[in-house]
C-alpha cells in the first residue's frame, strides 16, 4: 500500500474517531461535519509541519478548539451567577463539576489566562477526565491537576467583583 493511502486512511480513521468524540459531546451532527472537514483542511495545509508522533493529539486538539470556539460563540455572553454558586464558591477550592452551572463558566472565563481556559473548558464544560485532557494536549496529568489548580484559584479570587 502507498505512503499516501496510508496516510489517508488513518486521516480517515482519525476523522471518524474525532466525529464520534464531538457528537458524545453534544455537537450537532453538521456542526462535528464542519469542524472535522475544517480539520482535514488544516491537515493538507500543514501537511509538510505535522509529524507521525504529534498528529493524533493535533488532531484532536484543532478539532476541540473549533468546537469550543462553535460553542462560545452560539452561546450568551451575559450570563451571571446564582446566589447559591457565589455563595458555594466562597467556601470551597474544589469539586467545581458538582456545583458549578456549565453555561456559567463562559462569564467566568473572560479574564482568564490563556493557558488555563482551554483545560478549564475542557474539564467542567465537556467533563473531560485529567487523563483525557493530557492526551488531547499533549502535557502532563500533574500539569492539567495544576492548570486547573490556578484556574480554579483565578476564578475564586475574581468571582466578587464579576457578578
Amino acid at each position: 500500500m502507498k505512503k499516501e493511502n496510508v496516510l489517508a486512511s488513518y486521516l480517515i480513521n482519525l476523522g471518524e474517531d474525532v466525529f464520534r468524540l464531538l457528537l458524545v459531546k453534544g455537537a450537532k451532527k453538521e456542526d462535528a461535519e464542519d469542524i472535522i472537514q475544517n480539520t482535514f483542511y488544516k491537515v493538507y495545509l500543514l501537511l509538510d509541519d505535522i509529524t507521525e508522533s504529534n498528529i493524533r493529539p493535533w488532531f484532536f486538539r484543532v478539532s476541540l478548539n473549533e468546537y469550543i470556539d462553535l460553542k462560545r460563540k452560539k452561546e450568551q455572553q451575559n450570563i451571571y451567577l446564582s446566589e447559591e454558586i457565589y455563595s458555594k464558591l466562597q467556601h470551597t477550592d474544589h469539586e467545581f463539576d458538582t456545583i458549578l452551572n456549565k453555561d456559567e463558566i463562559f462569564y467566568l472565563l473572560k479574564d482568564m489566562k490563556k493557558e488555563y481556559i482551554e483545560i478549564f473548558f475542557l474539564k467542567y464544560y465537556y467533563d473531560f477526565s485529567y487523563e483525557e485532557i493530557s492526551d488531547f494536549l499533549d502535557i502532563q496529568v500533574d500539569s492539567v491537576k495544576q492548570k486547573l489548580y490556578r484556574a480554579r484559584k483565578f476564578v475564586q479570587s475574581t468571582i466578587g467583583g464579576k457578578r
